[in-house]
């Protein structure tokens, strides 16, 4: 996820409702998370699936944001699921609104 400063607020979804205080420490735990884990990113279509090395404490941070989250860009869905060694993000928009995901498959390098 690309988290250099606060550029990378700037390229969140409007729809967001992170505040301007918010948004940065959010995207820090992304990027720490990101940090433990090691994401891969595919993006098709409607659907972003972002693939995290189960190290300790990824998965548990990764429910955590996946529950922030959806509180704050609730125009797609978050869900996390386990498999195997890998903690998978995947976030899905409505299948005629494929363009809502992406934004957020920009920041995980997923275009």
């Amino acid at each position: 996820m690309d988290t250099r400063g606060n550029a990378a607020y700037a390229e969140l979804p409007l729809a967001c409702t992170l505040g301007p205080d918010d948004g940065p420490a959010r995207m820090r735990r992304w990027q720490v998370l990101g940090e433990k884990g090691r994401p891969t990113a595919r993006r098709s279509g409607h659907r972003l699936e972002v693939r995290y090395q189960a190290e300790p404490g990824v998965r548990d941070e990764l429910e955590a944001l996946a529950a922030a989250e959806r509180q704050c860009c609730a125009f797609v869905a978050w869900d996390v699921s386990h498999e195997g060694h890998h903690a998978v993000l995947h976030v899905t928009a409505d299948p005629g609104a494929p363009d809502d995901v992406a934004p957020i498959a920009a920041l995980f390098g997923a275009d």
